[in-house]
C-alpha cells in the first residue's frame, strides 16, 4: 500500500509540474482545454491541479478571458537572473536596515496581475509584530501597497485594473467605491505614500511607496505594524524612512540594469 501510495503521489507531482512547464513555455495566456491537450492531461486533472497551484499563487487565471498564466510566486522560485530573484536580491539588505530603523516588519511587494505578492520580508523585533509570508497575495484596493502601486502607475493602466478590482469590504475601513478609490490614489501621489488605516486586517496599519520610476513601478516596500504602535502620525513619521529604502533599491536595480 505504502509503494502505491509513493507512487501515486509522484504521479501527482510530475503532473504538477508538467502543467507548470506547459505554462512557462507558452506566450501569454492559454486555455484549460489548450494545457489539457499540451500535457495529454484530462481536463479534470487540470482543472483539479490549477485549482491548487491558483490557491498557491503558482498560476493565475485573467477573470475576463477565463485564461490561465504563471504567477509571480513562481518566478520567486527561479534560479538565474530572475528579476524576481535580483530584485529579492537587492532588496534584502534594504528592508533589513528599514527594520532595524523602525523596530517594524518591513516588505517588499510587486504587482502580480490585479493583486500585490509578497515577495520579501523582515519582520519585527517586537513580541508582539506582524508576519507576513512571501507569496501572500493581496488585495490592490484594500492595502498601503496596493495603493501605492496602483497610485504609480500609468493612468491607462491604473484604470484598466481599477475596472478589474472586486471592491470587497474587508474591514468596516475598506474603500469600496471605484470613485472614493480614484479619490484616495490622488491623496497618495499628492502625499507621496500610501497607508493602509485598518483597512484589510483590523488593528493593522502600515505605511508603502512604490519603488521605481513613475508609471511603471517594479514594486513597493512597506512597514507594517499593530495599530497600538503605528498611529497615523507615526506612518507620516516613518514615511521618509521607507522614501529613501525605496529610492535606494530603485537605484540598485538602475545600476544593475546597465551591467
Amino acid at each position: 500500500m505504502a509503494s502505491k501510495a509513493a507512487r501515486r503521489s509522484v504521479q501527482s507531482v510530475d503532473r504538477a509540474l508538467d502543467l507548470l512547464e506547459a505554462l512557462a513555455a507558452s506566450e501569454g495566456e492559454v486555455s484549460i482545454t489548450s494545457l489539457a491537450s499540451r500535457t495529454s492531461l484530462h481536463v479534470s486533472t487540470v482543472h483539479r491541479l490549477l485549482t491548487t497551484l491558483l490557491r498557491r499563487g503558482y498560476v493565475r487565471q485573467n477573470p475576463d478571458t477565463s485564461r490561465y498564466f504563471t504567477g509571480a510566486k513562481l518566478a520567486t522560485l527561479a534560479e538565474g537572473r530572475s528579476r524576481f530573484n535580483e530584485l529579492r536580491h537587492r532588496a534584502r539588505p534594504i528592508l533589513r536596515g528599514l527594520t532595524e530603523q523602525t523596530r517594524e516588519t518591513s516588505n517588499l511587494v510587486v504587482l502580480d496581475d490585479a493583486m500585490a505578492v509578497y515577495i520579501e520580508t523582515v519582520p519585527s523585533p517586537h513580541v508582539v509584530r506582524m508576519f507576513t509570508t512571501i507569496g501572500n497575495r493581496v488585495p490592490l484596493h484594500s492595502t498601503g501597497v496596493g495603493k501605492a502601486l496602483l497610485a504609480a502607475l500609468s493612468t491607462d493602466r491604473r484604470d484598466a485594473l481599477i475596472d478589474r478590482i472586486e471592491m470587497r469590504a474587508y474591514t468596516p475601513r475598506t474603500i469600496v467605491e471605484k470613485t472614493s478609490l480614484r479619490r484616495a490614489l490622488e491623496e497618495v501621489r499628492e502625499r507621496g505614500y500610501a497607508i493602509d488605516d485598518e483597512e484589510f486586517d483590523e488593528g493593522v496599519r502600515c505605511v508603502a511607496i512604490a519603488v521605481g520610476p513613475v508609471g511603471d513601478p517594479i514594486g513597493a516596500i512597506s512597514v507594517s505594524a499593530p495599530a497600538g504602535r503605528m498611529t497615523r502620525q507615526r506612518c507620516g513619521e516613518l514615511a521618509p524612512l521607507v522614501r529613501r529604502a525605496a529610492t535606494e533599491l530603485g537605484e540598485a536595480m538602475r545600476d544593475q540594469a546597465r551591467l
